[in-house]
């Protein structure tokens, strides 16, 4: 219910503001609705509702999930230089965790990001998953993400989830520049108790989540 999705992002901005101000001093004014039926319409498909609160709530949510939000109008660029390489799709190598959720390959029109490490490789929801997958799954993929897993079944999921880790002082907060506000970041626990700002997929970064080992990779 879109209700629930707003009360979750209401927790996440009390949260933010309580934790991490400076992170939440970044955070941008909504999108609109002709913003996002733009984007729809270049991309020929229809965006999760979450995607579209997510987004109307504020266009830029800064590094509040843990990766470099994708501002909106940085979205559809992101998918485009995607589509440069579909005439040279490869396959071999690509892994789906679990199996048969997420299509083994490169790239995919229906992948939208919305989170990003700024190195080719990005968090998205996935509209055209695998025979044993849920369309508007969150999923990983990239350049270096040839191991592709689910974080969660839906955005609505993978939300709750983060805010119930935040919620629970299951994140390690780092200031990556001293004296610079805009250098915080916020990095999840594993079940250990262990964070780092290190890691090698993104799945470490959100362990746990879905098909994500709940430990971090060493």
């Amino acid at each position: 219910m879109d209700s629930d999705l707003l009360s979750t992002l209401a927790q996440l901005e009390a949260w933010l503001a309580a934790h991490a101000p400076a992170i939440h001093a970044g955070l941008t004014p909504g999108a609109t609705d002709t913003d996002l039926d733009a984007l729809e319409a270049h991309i020929g498909r229809q965006l999760p509702q979450a995607y579209r609160t997510l987004y109307r709530t504020h266009a830029d949510w800064g590094h509040a999930l843990g990766l470099s939000f994708l501002p909106l109008g940085r979205v559809q660029g992101e998918w485009e230089r995607w589509r440069g390489l579909d005439e040279s799709q490869e396959t071999a190598g690509h892994t789906s965790h679990p199996p048969g959720a997420i299509k083994t390959q490169y790239t995919n029109p229906g992948w939208i990001a919305f989170l990003k490490d700024w190195g080719g490789n990005s968090v998205g929801v996935d509209l055209d998953p695998g025979p044993s997958g849920e369309a508007g799954q969150v999923i990983t993929f990239g350049r270096d993400e040839n191991g592709k897993y689910v974080l969660a079944d839906s955005l609505d999921a993978f939300l709750r989830e983060y805010v119930t880790r935040l919620e629970a002082g299951r994140v390690h907060l780092h200031q990556h520049e001293p004296g610079e506000p805009g250098t915080l970041r916020l990095y999840l626990l594993d079940v250990d108790g262990q964070g780092s700002e290190f890691y090698r997929q993104l799945s470490d970064l959100y362990p746990g989540f879905g098909a994500a080992p709940a430990r971090r990779s060493c």
